[in-house]
């Protein structure tokens, strides 16, 4: 057992206890003053400088490099930021995500922040939070900065942009990732993350003019949900399929996937496939994704009354279909949620009664780093999945898109209880030491990766971290501040 692993267990018999002295207010607080200088980005452990963390570190010793994870964890901490901003104990939150963000090279950034990668474009939701404090009247107000930001605003759109031209399915969906050849790449996939990474994105870049340079427009947000929903939404199940295919000949991937028999064809349209189950934090993605565009929307229609000139808001009726969307897939997860703890399984439509075994079970992976051989992983609470799920639900209660507001209540304080794992600090105010367990490393579908419920139990990128990997941190982060909004 790693040494890390034994001090979140040790920690684990007075974590209660330590979380049960912070008021409502404190939990994003208390996560980011312990955590965001040292997180985990898969295997690696990085992190963002903190001036104002409670156990010392105000430097991590390795720092997080452009990738969606540590995207994800920067805008957790800068939607914690911006609503505390009056408190003067939240300005290192904020000054340590710029010291980080202007550290970047700009030339680099251009290259990183392109069409084909989904998760690379996504990464650029932290210059949003970096220009509202820098915009004028921001409380960091920095008219170089400012531009700084909203010039890689502008190139992440660009990159939107040519990831529609060059990435783009036969029916207008874009692919999560693709490289201009279609054999060594995921070639003909449209993922439930990539809606959180791709039309999300857009979405909230249209709100802060980012998209003047570009032929983007809302009808390019409602079209990528559009044309994934009837795909991936499973009307018996209430669930949504991690993936959808295009053409399953065309890719080795997709090929692979549909010769061992993982690949399903749709009603709606036989040509089109779905994979085989419902991924937790794939639709802790979609959701959230619809509750962002949507609270984007509402925020163009408030402001302006339109996007830009000559790009109109879209048709009430696509707003009540994108609602109609998050109503169903809101039901749907609630439906699922477990009972006792309040949060979510790995794989959404079973129970801890679904397990694969190494050597019985068939994952299509060449290699195994869940379980030892002939080792059994059975389908567990998931804590990225439950934090994601728990941030949709209370802030489209908040926004007024949905009414799950006890869902999300029980959501979080379930996660709080099952999966995070603190010690007191040493000064008696927020946590010394902090950890988010059970977190699912990753997962995807691919050649050696078939999408089975064996594949998200032990495949081999499939491991459960309990170090506080990046998704879950930012995710917790989310849920945190909606949470202590509600509890305002």
């Amino acid at each position: 057992m790693k040494k890390l692993h034994i001090i979140f267990i040790a920690a684990a018999g007075i974590c209660l206890a330590a979380c049960s002295k912070l008021q409502p207010c404190c939990y994003s607080r208390a996560m980011i003053d312990a955590r965001m200088s040292a997180w985990y980005n898969k295997d690696a452990c990085v992190g963002f400088p903190n001036a104002n963390s409670t156990n010392g570190i105000t430097v991590p010793e390795q720092p997080a490099t452009w990738d969606y994870v540590p995207g994800v964890v920067a805008k957790g901490i800068l939607d914690v930021w911006e609503y505390y901003q009056d408190s003067t104990w939240a300005d290192a939150w904020y000054l340590g995500i710029a010291q980080w963000a202007d550290s970047l090279d700009e030339a680099e950034l251009n290259e990183l922040v392109r069409g084909g990668i989904l998760d690379d474009l996504n990464c650029a939701k932290v210059f949003m939070g970096l220009y509202e404090g820098a915009k004028p009247g921001g409380k960091f107000e920095n008219a170089e900065r400012a531009e700084r930001y909203m010039r890689q605003m502008r190139r992440a759109a660009k990159g939107l942009e040519e990831h529609k031209a060059k990435y783009s399915l036969p029916n207008g969906g874009w692919m999560h990732k693709a490289t201009d050849n279609p054999e060594k790449s995921y070639w003909g996939q449209m993922w439930c993350d990539g809606a959180y990474m791709g039309q999300a994105l857009l979405a909230q870049l249209l709100c802060y003019g980012a998209c003047e340079e570009t032929d983007l427009g809302w009808n390019d947000v409602y079209t990528q949900f559009e044309v994934s929903w009837p795909y991936l939404w499973d009307e018996d199940k209430q669930l949504l399929y991690h993936v959808l295919f295009t053409d399953v000949h065309l890719n080795k991937n997709a090929r692979a996937i549909y010769e061992a028999g993982h690949a399903y064809p749709c009603a709606q349209d036989s040509s089109i496939y779905r994979s085989e189950e419902s991924w937790g934090r794939a639709a802790g993605w979609y959701i959230l994704a619809l509750v962002d565009a949507m609270e984007a929307y509402l925020k163009g229609l408030e402001v302006n009354g339109e996007w830009l000139e000559g790009d109109p808001l879209p048709s009430a009726q696509h707003f009540d279909e994108m609602r109609d969307y998050l109503t169903k897939l809101a039901d749907g997860l609630v439906a699922r949620q477990d009972k006792e703890t309040g949060c979510w399984y790995q794989l959404l439509q079973y129970g801890p009664e679904k397990c694969a075994t190494q050597g019985i079970d068939d994952t299509g992976s060449a290699k195994y780093t869940n379980v030892e051989a002939g080792g059994t992983q059975c389908n567990y609470l998931e804590s990225s999945a439950s934090c994601l799920i728990t941030a949709a639900l209370l802030k489209g209660t908040r926004l007024g898109l949905i009414n799950h507001a006890d869902a999300g209540k029980r959501g979080f304080e379930g996660i709080v209880k099952q999966f995070v794992k603190t010690t007191p600090s040493l000064s008696g105010e927020g946590w010394g030491e902090a950890f988010i367990t059970s977190s699912c490393q990753s997962a995807g579908l691919s050649h050696d990766r078939n999408g089975t419920a064996a594949y998200y139990l032990i495949g081999k990128d499939v491991p459960i971290q309990d170090n506080t990997e990046g998704k879950v941190l930012g995710a917790f982060l989310m849920a945190a501040v909606e949470y202590e909004r509600m509890a305002r």
